[in-house]
């Protein structure tokens, strides 16, 4: 290659590469704030298995975000197949403290609607899911590695693990300022629900369910009676509808709740 073609080569690459780093850019800064608690819709694309919904949630072993929404979610998921579980209570040392909750172990759909869960950290916000220590400047980059590792194991679309990191790490909360993973101390992957389906994707990486109202209560008492704490049953009627727009042409297949 003569000394003029490699130069011309060189000036093609930069533009290109510069071209990419805009768009990055420019896609990163057009992600507006999204309110707190509530559901926005993210994109038109579909990350399900043809002729399926999916619910993704992110959360950790000692979540009190991540328990309070548990109950949220059994409500719902209950009437689409079966859930395993264990009944739980969040870390005693983060704030709030001993929050009652269930830890998903496993869900066998009798529905349109699969859902997956990936709990990135211990119980105490030291290490990962499998006790693996994590200093706590890395919580992020740590835990961001481990939910692409788990979406990969679940067979799901990359994507799905992306949108979660993007709309945790980037994009900031109208109420706060700052994404969720930002906004908690230590820094850290928080939570969130990810829905797609044929009409597009759906996220939320807030409390759907503050903690607070479930303080004193075990696990079982909640369990027993969902019914005594509107703030479950509001939640529960949000993902349902959630599921029903993300789910499109499918929404006649999902049952009534």
């Amino acid at each position: 290659m003569n000394r003029r073609n490699l130069i011309t080569a060189i000036i093609g690459i930069i533009v290109i590469a510069t071209g990419i780093i805009v768009y990055a850019n420019h896609f990163i800064a057009s992600a507006q704030p999204i309110p707190a608690g509530k559901f926005v819709k993210i994109s038109n694309i579909d990350l399900a298995p043809k002729g399926k919904v999916i619910i993704v949630e992110q959360s950790w072993y000692g979540c009190p975000v991540g328990a309070a929404a548990s109950w949220a979610i059994y409500d719902v998921l209950q009437h689409y197949g079966n859930l395993s579980y264990e009944l739980h209570y969040s870390d005693p040392d983060h704030n709030p403290a001993n929050i009652p909750g269930l830890i998903f172990t496993g869900f066998n759909s009798t529905s349109v609607v699969e859902f997956y869960v990936a709990y990135v950290y211990n119980e105490y916000l030291n290490a990962s899911y499998n006790g693996t220590l994590i200093p706590q400047n890395e919580l992020i980059s740590v835990g961001e590695q481990i939910l692409e590792e788990e979406i990969a194991k679940m067979g799901l679309s990359p994507q799905v693990a992306q949108y979660i990191i993007q709309y945790e790490t980037e994009v900031a909360i109208q109420q706060y300022g700052e994404p969720s993973a930002l906004y908690v101390k230590p820094p850290h992957l928080n939570f969130a629900i990810l829905i797609s389906g044929p009409n597009g994707t759906y996220i939320v990486t807030t409390p759907i369910v503050n903690p607070t109202i479930l303080e004193g209560y075990t696990p079982s008492y909640v369990l027993n009676n969902l019914d005594q704490f509107p703030q479950i049953v509001q939640a529960a009627q949000m993902i349902q509808n959630t599921i029903l727009e993300a789910a499109g042409p499918l929404a006649g297949e999902c049952p009534t709740i």
